[in-house]
């Protein structure tokens, strides 16, 4: 069982760093990068129109998604350097499983974002959800 939490932890830490660095290179695509990724109009448009705002959600977004691939990979590894490590990724695990499950009511909630985002972006957060919660009740 000891084993299956390390494999889950290093897995969801790789993938939560992806998904940190496609928000990182996004920003740096500008506003195609932003339309290939899924992101709604009014986010496009203001990538366009050279507004801060959408860079600035991408970059806490990123920098959140790099803090907790960093947690993941430590724990992995039982390092206990970080502080509240099994406090944080069971926050971060449902908080991923709300996202993906709750889908549905944010779709109708945040308009434009193409269906294929919400589907990807749903299931990559169940995905990552699980990981997370097996890597930490198994631990």
């Amino acid at each position: 069982m000891q084993s299956l939490s390390i494999i889950a932890l290093y897995l969801a830490a790789i993938l939560t760093l992806c998904a940190a660095l496609l928000h990182f290179i996004c920003i740096l695509w500008g506003a195609n990068g932003y339309r290939f990724l899924g992101a709604g109009k009014s986010m496009v448009d203001m990538v366009e129109r050279g507004k801060l705002y959408p860079h600035l959600i991408t970059i806490a977004v990123g920098l959140m998604l790099l803090l907790c691939s960093t947690y993941a990979y430590f724990a992995a590894k039982g390092i206990t350097l970080l502080p509240f490590s099994k406090t944080i990724l069971s926050i971060f695990a449902a908080i991923l499983l709300i996202r993906g499950l709750s889908f549905p009511i944010l779709k109708s909630k945040f308009v434009g974002n193409s269906d294929l985002f919400w589907y990807i972006s749903s299931a990559f957060c169940l995905l990552l959800g699980g990981l997370y919660a097996v890597g930490i009740s198994l631990s």
